[in-house]
């Protein structure tokens, strides 16, 4: 082979084609999504007595006699109670079993909603809240750090958003425990909301403990340990290294962290007082009943439950289209953007849009927290995450602990109207925090903590601390690894390069694959043969993405491609050749073979590099890229599909009938092309019905028949004639 020939030939292979670390998907995807649903549950009923408390001012204050500080100090006693178990239950999330934490504190706190209901006097009462206090820290900060390691880091700000919904449901509750309290007494309502939180406690007793930190490691495609069991039960829950790498003093030196805090804090000087004091503001200006305030004030939830949802997958999407900054942004904007609303929702006479500015300011407030706290875990290592959550929980505590007496002293001082029009534009400087502070440091945090986490993770393979990076040769301190370094860290040799499990398929009522099972190693070309109508198109059809399976899944590289559309699975490195002369028609040669740069579309040299380097391959189609693909022969175009495809750089290449309609001349010059691509380091999976074709270039074969696949082990071992017989005889 010639210099020059060797060149051409690494122009085309995929380790030089840029893959983008971050793929947004349709759904959430990479394990079940019960761990999110209970976790979201958990939040809801922790938090539904924050509301279910102002809903019984009227009836408290009948009760107590107590004065509008006496309720803001009794709303805010809970607060303070949060506040100072907060870091401990935070040091305890970081060192131990996060669902053993959550099921006793949830068992706890339903206890002590128990003996609130049974006070007798304010004193009673006051130290049931401040009981209640106690256990709400198992919740928030344990189940963020279980949601990082639970789902990937690409998902993070859309798994926070339904997270968040959790803190809206228990919104929604409001004017339940309003219409409770009216008609069978406000004891009655703790009673009833203590209920529930003994049966969530024992669920997720049962859930299973994540390894800290693994969905980090997957996104840097860092090869994860075979450990038995009981070493993987042992990581999962071993405390932390006690160091100030990761001590509360850390913290303080992580600047985005910081941002984010004082941002979260002086926000929550206003945030803290609208749930409390919104539904006395209704009855008091605009003369609602106990049960119409609460249950109008449920605008609130349906709005930031709009906010929630919206700014997580806003967030992922910009984050995927080349804003790394998009989640700490979109917070920022979003604080911003609620001030004017809240102005106009307390100033004006009229219920309905009072409702309806509440309605958008509540969108808007609650639309910057999802992508907070996504942001906020990918500032900070594993390992620090509980403690991160927490301090975060007792700053925003504290100034949520004086925010109702703050609300309740200005509100004798002056008037409830006025206090909420003054405290306002506290969330607009809560943005502005974020806008400038948290975006100037972001990118560099998120950085440090990818580095730090792959400095761990080759200590744990057994290089010291300072030898890392250099004795496995993948990457320098300060530089990002290419694709091809970090498949080398993150697959091992031997393992699956595309892995198929149980996938069903069907058209309609017509089921036409039926718990495929297969896989193929990392490199080489693996043939794929069977009869017309058994289901193989299909099959490629469903691992490039453009059917979705019924069920099963398909795993790439380890990571589940469930609902990641197949424009994200060519970026990822899969593309598919289809059955046919699969061209634009109308658009000339070069458009055709350029349209394979999609995944790369800023990398225009590298375009042009691998365009010359395909005219190289095929050269007849050096004289006619202004020409119409639709004129070429069939041969011609088949070299154009193929070419568009090779242009692409894929890591995996979906080859449906190769060699359909051509000449044997043709067929024998793709073949030789295919040799060339293998050389390359693609990994070929190839369909065709030519048995001759199939062994001529493949290195294993797999049989498959009324949509069950087999594999029938090395070509080379198997014996044309018998398998010509058994493909006409169709049997698996």
């Amino acid at each position: 082979m010639t210099a020059t020939e060797q060149v051409r030939r690494s122009i085309l292979s995929p380790t030089l084609t840029p893959r983008p670390d971050f793929h947004i998907t349709r759904k959430l995807v990479g394990v079940p999504k019960w761990p999110l649903a209970l976790l979201t549950l958990i939040y809801t009923i922790n938090v539904s007595d924050q509301y279910v408390l102002p809903a019984m001012f009227p009836l408290l204050k009948r009760e107590f006699g107590l004065s509008d500080t006496g309720l803001g100090i009794l709303a805010g006693s809970y607060v303070i109670s949060v506040t100072v178990f907060t870091v401990p239950f935070g040091i305890i999330a970081d060192r131990f079993n996060r669902t053993r934490i959550i099921a006793w504190g949830t068992t706890a706190w339903g206890v002590t909603m128990i003996f609130t209901g049974m006070a007798n006097g304010f004193a009673m009462l006051l130290v049931g809240r401040m009981a209640l206090g106690m256990w709400d820290p198992c919740d928030n900060p344990t189940s963020q750090s279980l949601l990082a390691d639970y789902y990937p880091v690409n998902q993070r700000t859309k798994v926070m958003g339904v997270y968040q919904a959790g803190q809206l449901a228990g919104f929604v509750l409001l004017p339940i425990a309003g219409t409770m309290s009216q008609a069978w007494g406000w004891r009655a309502t703790f009673y009833f909301f203590a209920l529930p939180a003994f049966i969530v406690a024992a669920l997720v007793w049962r859930l299973k403990e994540p390894v800290r930190g693994t969905q980090d490691r997957k996104n840097l495609r860092l090869r994860e340990i075979e450990r038995p069991a009981a070493e993987v039960a042992e990581t999962a829950v071993k405390p932390a290294v006690a160091s100030d790498r990761f001590s509360y003093k850390s913290l303080l030196k992580n600047r985005s962290y910081m941002a984010m805090l004082i941002s979260a804090s002086s926000g929550s000087l206003f945030f803290g007082g609208i749930g409390v004091w919104a539904p006395t503001f209704l009855i008091r200006y605009h003369d609602l009943s106990i049960a119409a305030a609460t249950s109008s004030i449920a605008v609130v939830a349906v709005g930031g439950l709009i906010g929630a949802l919206a700014s997580g997958n806003l967030a992922d999407f910009l984050t995927q289209h080349k804003r790394p900054s998009a989640r700490i942004a979109v917070a920022g904007f979003a604080r911003l953007l609620s001030v004017p609303f809240f102005v106009i929702a307390f100033s004006v006479p009229q219920i309905s849009l009072t409702l309806l500015s509440l309605a958008i300011a509540a969108m808007f407030l609650v639309a910057g927290i999802p992508p907070t706290n996504a942001a906020r875990v990918d500032v900070l290592h594993p390992n620090l995450r509980g403690r991160g959550a927490s301090l975060d929980a007792v700053c925003q505590g504290l100034a949520s602990a004086f925010a109702p007496i703050l609300f309740g002293l200005l509100s004798d001082a002056t008037n409830l109207r006025t206090t909420f029009l003054v405290l306002s534009p506290l969330a607009g400087v809560a943005g502005l925090i974020l806008l400038t502070l948290g975006l100037s440091s972001y990118r560099s945090d998120t950085k440090a903590v990818r580095d730090q986490v792959r400095r761990d993770h080759f200590v744990s393979l057994g290089f010291p601390a300072g030898e890392a990076h250099d004795e496995i040769g993948l990457v320098e301190p300060d530089e990002e690894p290419t694709l091809a370094e970090a498949v080398r860290a993150w697959v091992p040799a031997d393992g699956p390069m595309l892995e198929v499990k149980s996938l069903d398929f069907s058209y309609g009522p017509i089921q036409v694959l039926f718990g495929v099972d297969f896989a193929i190693p990392q490199g080489g070309c693996h043939a794929l043969v069977g009869r017309n109508g058994v289901g193989k198109t299909t099959l490629l059809s469903n691992i490039g993405g453009l059917l979705d399976a019924q069920g099963g899944q398909i795993f790439y590289r380890g990571q589940d491609l469930t609902g990641i559309p197949p424009d994200q699975r060519t970026k990822l490195g899969i593309t598919l050749m289809a059955a046919g002369r699969s061209t634009f028609p109308s658009l000339s040669v070069r458009d055709n073979l350029m349209f394979g740069s999609y995944p790369f579309t800023d990398s225009r040299e590298l375009a042009e590099e691998r365009l010359e380097a395909i005219l190289e391959i095929f050269a007849p189609l050096k004289g006619r890229l202004d020409q119409r693909a639709g004129t070429l022969s069939g041969g011609e175009q088949q070299m154009v599909a193929l070419g568009r495809a090779l242009v692409a750089g894929p890591d995996l290449l979906l080859i449906d009938e190769l060699s359909l309609g051509l000449a044997p001349t043709i067929t024998s010059q793709l073949l030789d092309v295919l040799d060339q691509v293998l050389e390359c380091g693609t990994t070929i999976l190839l369909v065709e019905q030519s048995i001759g074709v199939a062994l001529a270039v493949a290195d294993t074969v797999f049989f498959m028949d009324r949509g069950v696949v087999e594999p029938l082990g090395a070509a080379d071992n198997l014996d044309a004639g018998a398998l010509t017989r058994r493909l006409i005889e169709g049997r698996v």
